[in-house]
């Protein structure tokens, strides 16, 4: 379901939440269940900007340094000592195996 999808449901959900008694209370039931939905499509959406976003700089940093390692890891450790709080959690190429 697209997001928009999921916004007109939300609306009419949340209209129907208005009714009395029980048909009211399933309604707001399957609010919050849209609402989830919603939350996670949110999240898979800024994941997947995020991605392409590092796929776009790698391929401009593999374009600058001439696809030369030693370019990179030295663009590597001038970002990781210019903004440190960036790296944080990221092992260092030595360090991965």
């Amino acid at each position: 379901m697209t997001t928009g999808q999921l916004f007109t449901q939300l609306r009419t959900q949340l209209q129907d939440a208005a009714k009395p008694g029980l048909a009211g209370v399933r309604a707001l039931e399957g609010a919050a269940q849209t609402v989830d939905a919603l939350e996670e499509a949110v999240k898979l959406t800024e994941q997947r900007g995020a991605t392409r976003e590092a796929q776009r700089f790698g391929e401009m940093l593999r374009h600058m340094s001439g696809g030369d390692p030693g370019i990179i890891r030295e663009a590597e450790l001038a970002a990781r000592q210019a903004k440190p709080e960036l790296w944080k959690g990221v092992l260092e190429p030595h360090e991965q195996r």
